[in-house]
């Protein structure tokens, strides 16, 4: 291998060639957010700072993470991306310019979320001695909504938790990295069956303690997750069925025994049979998936308030109605790609605990975009669970982005472990 081929791969792997996908996508951030400034007679003023601040932050986000780690820049630029089409929608149809405002501070702090979880997975290299004490961290959060004067319910769920003089926060969120962290460790080094029942007694409690709470969305993305690390873990095809199976027979059992879950399949079925009630939401979220056809009906032109949690829950049929199908799909390509990518993260880290963490967080992050979409387009009950990176939230924004920063560091590390596979190869070829 000549010296120039040596270089040329040095460079390849250090830095990928993302300048034209960076350039479209601020492109792209800066045009949105000017449309909603100058749509109405009067000019919205905080959409115009955000037409400048949008592409800003994405430019320096990706040039500092860049010049700090060799991280994968195409995630890094997807990840802004996802985020920045949830600020130009909430900008869009939220009823005051509270909601896109907090969103853009909360999208702040998860940038901030996302570097200080490059940091931490690049640093720790003792997982398997500090695992039991992140497991007792993610049980007692998980519990926490149980503590008095604390715990608040919404939406019928006991899964939040107020803090004192603060926002609400809602501790299911925060602990997905933690947990997949947690089964990371307990899988890695393709351990054998019972050598992995504390790990998958962990995530059994996790589910439990979720559906205690009825968070369904959450226990099914946790149970889900625990058994596919597992296969992809240990290739054991016949523990991994037997999983699914019983975690059918618990769905059975939880639909005959819960009230509330009997209630959310009868609406799935059938969101008629109560049309101006437990049915309504879904209804207005088809018509609105409807109307906007294959090009949507425009920035400011559809009526996606009429939906019920139209900027959470309900965002993806929000922005299909005002930007159409064919921006839809596009935008769930770009979840895809984000998986592909975080994908070959995994397949490319050096140590199986990596690799696994890696794979963990795209599975989940790909998860929760089927569960959110499929209950948007009815293709399957509703699970309140959010978009990733898109929906209003604090919460979710910011463990997303703790997440996407942990696949980052990943990515760095396996850069840095190819460009020294590329120096030792290059210091071989020079000994005579």
């Amino acid at each position: 291998m000549t010296p120039d081929k040596v270089e040329k791969m040095k460079k390849a792997l250090m830095r990928s060639n993302t300048h034209l996908l960076l350039s479209a996508v601020t492109l792209f951030q800066a045009a949105a957010m000017l449309l909603i400034a100058f749509q109405k007679e009067a000019v919205n003023p905080q959409a115009l700072i955000l037409a400048a601040a949008l592409p800003l932050v994405t430019w320096l986000v990706t040039a500092l993470m860049g010049r700090v780690w060799p991280v994968d820049r195409a995630i890094l630029i997807l990840v802004m991306l996802l985020c920045s089409v949830g600020l130009i929608t909430l900008s869009d149809i939220a009823r005051s310019d509270v909601t896109p405002r907090t969103q853009a501070y909360y999208a702040l702090a998860g940038v901030a979320a996302m570097f200080a979880g490059a940091a931490f997975i690049r640093r720790w290299r003792q997982w398997k001695k500090y695992t039991p004490l992140l497991m007792a961290l993610c049980l007692i959060a998980l519990l926490s909504p149980y503590l008095p004067k604390v715990g608040i319910y919404k939406y019928g769920a006991r899964n939040w938790v107020g803090l004192p003089g603060g926002p609400s926060i809602q501790p299911s969120e925060f602990m997905k990295p933690v947990m997949i962290l947690c089964l990371a460790s307990g899988f890695s080094n393709r351990p054998r069956f019972a050598r992995c029942l504390p790990t998958i007694g962990f995530a059994a409690l996790c589910c439990g303690v979720l559906l205690s709470e009825k968070d369904l969305g959450a226990v099914l993305l946790y149970f889900l997750t625990t058994v596919l690390m597992y296969y992809a873990a240990t290739s054991n095809a016949f523990i991994t069925l037997s999983g699914l199976g019983m975690g059918a027979a618990a769905a059975v059992i939880a639909y005959r025994a819960l009230p509330y879950v009997q209630a959310r399949v009868a609406i799935w079925q059938n969101p008629w049979i109560d049309p101006q009630d437990s049915g309504f939401q879904l209804i207005q979220s088809l018509i609105a998936i409807g109307s906007g056809g294959l090009f949507g009906m425009g920035l400011g032109m559809g009526m996606p308030r009429d939906i019920p949690l139209y900027h959470s829950d309900f965002i993806f049929a929000s922005i299909t109605e005002e930007f159409g199908l064919i921006f839809a799909v596009g935008l769930l390509a770009v979840y895809v790609m984000i998986i592909m990518r975080g994908l070959i993260v995994a397949f490319n880290a050096r140590t199986s605990f990596h690799s696994l963490a890696a794979f963990g967080l795209v599975i989940m992050l790909g998860l929760q975009t089927m569960l959110i979409v499929g209950g948007n387009t009815k293709l399957l009950p509703l699970s309140g669970v959010t978009l990733p990176l898109v929906c209003y939230g604090g919460s979710s924004l910011v463990s997303t982005f703790f997440s996407m920063g942990l696949l980052l560091g990943i990515s760095s590390m396996n850069a840095e472990d190819e460009a020294r596979d590329i120096e030792t190869l290059e210091l071989r070829e020079d000994v005579p």
